[in-house]
């Protein structure tokens, strides 16, 4: 199927819609076309825009249970909508008639974007369902009638506008916001998309309009940040289209990578949060692009489909591919082939070559896979290690990679060897095509993960505790009382997350955080609104004292990094970005029992720097209504 936009044939990518059933009377809506023109496949011909340029035993203090507050507001501002500066297209860029505006892989994408002066806009509806992603029915939440979710697709230096509406029954706890992961969000904190930090949840009913510009380039995914709902389906990969390390004959889009169960994750919370038996879920399968079989190969009983995708022999195809799991760590593979990594996240690195490619909860990679075997048909795996969190059927979530010419038949190529490990990427292997070295810290925040069902409620719930707080503390803030709001109200911040909202006041600093745990789980480590560098990891306990091993010339840059089992992970960000920035572990369940954090930063820039404080305020204004109507309480950290 293509779609044809400016006069352009524009190849649509699988978005495993077909894996989608909908309960009788249920509608399904459709994709949104992408407005402006985009260039897609070889990259040696790449896309022009058409304008002119933790330990169990230790004492903790009780978990309360916060009311989502429905108070007003201590002043009465009146909102501002600041109205949209003109765009010069390419304005100040070397040149206006290449590809980019003439800015290339070796651009500091930091300082420098091509101005498109081009918009591509989507609008976007949630809704509940019933859905069979491998035959099995059940609940999900869906994002226009699919799961993946539609792909946002821009190019580098785009706006891209968001129209997000809620379509959630209203009588239950069903709010819903959309964050772009990855994104930086570069002075538009309120659109990032966290509720109790950046916004207030869109309420059933209602919508709310994200507005912001690809400042940067690669594969990423979008989702809810209310609650669990991510992981019942809402969300959906984002492809920024822009230069590449390594050239390349085919775009084959994205390969949406997720852990999935026949009972939904809302009903196993209580399981994994349980003071005496929690933990990590035994989850049932997992998918690709929202397509998997359940049972064996060959059985009567098996169900589902397998996503399936065809090489062209000679050929360089591109993957984008996207960890979206609520838990798992998986390896990816396609029997017999290489992958030459060229992306992590949203930073070009210098291309090398892997078997396998260890992939974490929120990270990407764009990948490189020549079609150089013999034509025939090969297994594409995603396979769970166990020994991070278990899935019944961990070596049973695979695709299907049909060169052009087989005979299209179940394959029946050899997996790989390797041994079950909960394992990045290695980092001499991540080099940033566009260098940094980082410079001494100016600040530090070292802080050790704890977990315990110590508390009132016997629940298990993620402390922090060191540099911010004299106690270990658990994420905690609330829905009707965002951050962004009191600090554009009242230049304050709430007090509900305590020593876990980290001031930092300057810009071009550098800020180190060191997060170490004794507890035998990894932990996938995201922060919003900032590429962090990977200055050093290991077992055991950081020592300070050893400070210069830590590698500060060009290390590593990315959002999402793995705080090894019983380890430690040392990080560091440069202040740049005005806003209220919040950091945590991308486990589902870690999230919503306080494994978080926010960084307030530069905050007498914040309330200048925000757009549309009408977007906030009617927001929160329609959810505490909603809220209080419904007497709405929450036991999980809010974001």
């Amino acid at each position: 199927m293509t779609t044809v936009v400016s006069g352009q044939t524009i190849p649509s990518y699988p978005s495993g819609s077909g894996s989608v059933s909908t309960a009788p009377g249920t509608s399904i809506v459709t994709s949104p076309t992408i407005r402006p023109s985009h260039g897609f496949g070889n990259s040696s011909s790449r896309p022009i825009t058409t304008s002119l340029p933790v330990t169990t035993s230790a004492i903790l203090p009780n978990v309360t249970t916060s009311l989502n507050s429905t108070k007003p507001s201590n002043t009465t501002a009146a909102c501002t909508t600041k109205p949209t500066p003109q765009c010069i297209p390419c304005e100040g860029a070397p040149d206006p008639s290449a590809p980019w505006c003439g800015y290339d892989i070796n651009t500091d994408f930091y300082k420098y974007v091509p101005r498109t002066c081009k918009t591509v806009e989507y609008d976007f509806v949630v809704t509940n369902t019933t859905i069979s992603p491998d035959g099995v029915p059940r609940m999900g939440l869906l994002v226009n009638g699919q799961m993946p979710g539609p792909a946002i697709e821009a190019n580098w230096g785009d706006t891209v506008v968001v129209r997000l509406t809620n379509n959630l029954p209203a009588d239950g706890n069903n709010g819903t916001t959309f964050h772009f992961h990855g994104l930086r969000q570069n002075y538009t904190n309120e659109m990032d998309g966290v509720p109790s930090i950046t916004q207030c949840p869109v309420a059933p009913g209602e919508s709310m309009t994200y507005t912001w510009v690809a400042t940067q380039y690669g594969t990423s995914w979008y989702h809810s940040h209310f609650q669990l709902q991510a992981w019942e389906g809402v969300m959906g990969p984002i492809v920024i289209h822009g230069p590449s390390s390594a050239d390349y004959d085919v775009d084959m889009g994205p390969i949406v990578l997720q852990d999935w169960s026949h009972q939904t994750v809302d009903q196993m919370y209580d399981a994994a949060q349980d003071g005496t038996t929690g933990g990590p879920r035994v989850l049932d399968t997992g998918l690709i692009n929202g397509m998997n079989v359940f049972g064996a190969d060959g059985a009567s009983n098996q169900t589902g489909k397998r996503y399936q995708l065809e090489f062209i022999p000679g050929k360089k195809h591109l993957l984008r591919v996207v960890n979206t799991a609520i838990q798992s760590t998986f390896k990816f593979y396609i029997d017999g082939h290489k992958l030459q990594v060229i992306s992590t996240d949203f930073v070009p690195i210098k291309p090398y070559t892997t078997s396998i490619l260890n992939i974490n909860i929120g990270q990407r990679y764009d990948v490189i896979v020549e079609a150089n075997q013999p034509v025939g048909d090969y297994w594409m795996r995603s396979d769970n290690q166990d020994a991070c969190a278990v899935i019944t059927n961990a070596k049973n979530i695979k695709g299907i990679v049909h060169y052009a010419g087989s005979s299209g038949s179940t394959p029946t190529s050899v997996g790989f060897n390797y041994t079950s490990e909960c394992v990045d990427e290695p980092s001499s292997s991540l080099i940033p095509v566009v260098p940094y070295t980082v410079g001494s810290s100016n600040t530090e925040y070292d802080e050790t993960v704890v977990v315990s069902a110590n508390n009132s409620l016997n629940l298990y719930r993620w402390y922090l505790y060191g540099t911010t707080s004299a106690t270990p503390e658990t994420f905690q803030s609330e829905w009707s009382d965002p951050t962004l709001y009191e600090i554009w109200k009242n230049d304050t911040v709430p007090p509900y997350s305590g020593g876990l909202a980290i001031s930092v006041p300057k810009l071009k600093e550098w800020v180190y955080v060191v997060i170490e745990s004794p507890i035998p789980l990894p932990h996938p480590i995201h922060l919003h609104g900032h590429d962090f560098y990977i200055l050093g990891s290991g077992s055991g306990t950081y020592d300070s004292s050893s400070s210069a091993s830590l590698n500060l010339n060009n290390p590593p840059r990315r959002d999402v990094a793995l705080l090894p089992t019983a380890g430690y992970l040392v990080l560091a960000f440069q202040t740049d970005n005005p806003g209220v920035w919040l950091m945590h572990c991308h486990i589902g369940w870690h999230t919503s029992m306080g494994f978080a954090m926010q960084i307030v930063e530069a905050q007498d820039l914040i309330k200048p720097s925000i757009d549309d404080t009408c977007l906030l305020d009617d927001t929160c204004k329609s959810w505490r209504k909603y809220a209080n109507s419904a007497s709405l309480t929450t036991t999980d950290s809010g974001v």
